[in-house]
């Protein structure tokens, strides 16, 4: 069996969420998210490589201050199935968000906060 090289804890969870590609921005189902990234359905629009914006809409569109979390990422696969999107940049309100999500979904919530011990990435500097 191949070993598992994801550094952050998926959790499968189905919601709408609003992918913006330039000024298009277009609505998708997620199929999992981590800390790191987003899985979604697909549009005709994704091309490998795009920088995007992903916003998870946490409260109804009739609430008079909506919650958001609003995530820049680069869309690393897209197929007719599936999208992948790579998390690069989010404000720390997001990430408390993004974070809360993650922990409620999972078996193991107290298994996020260790992955945060550990960096996401591989560092480019050597040293």
């Amino acid at each position: 069996m191949a070993r598992e090289r994801r550094k952050r804890t998926r959790v499968k969870i189905r919601f709408e969420v609003a992918v913006a590609v330039d000024s298009h921005e277009v609505r998708v189902q997620s199929r999992n998210l981590s800390l790191k990234g987003l899985l979604c359905s697909t549009d005709g629009m994704f091309r490998e490589d795009q920088p995007c914006r992903v916003t998870l809409n946490l409260t109804h569109q009739d609430e008079a201050e909506p919650i958001r979390a609003v995530i820049h990422g680069r869309i690393v696969r897209s197929n007719p199935e599936e999208t992948a999107i790579d998390f690069t940049l989010m404000d720390a309100e997001s990430f408390f968000h993004l974070k809360k999500i993650v922990e409620y979904h999972t078996q193991e919530p107290e298994r996020i906060a260790r992955e945060l011990l550990t960096a996401a990435f591989s560092s480019p500097f050597k040293g």
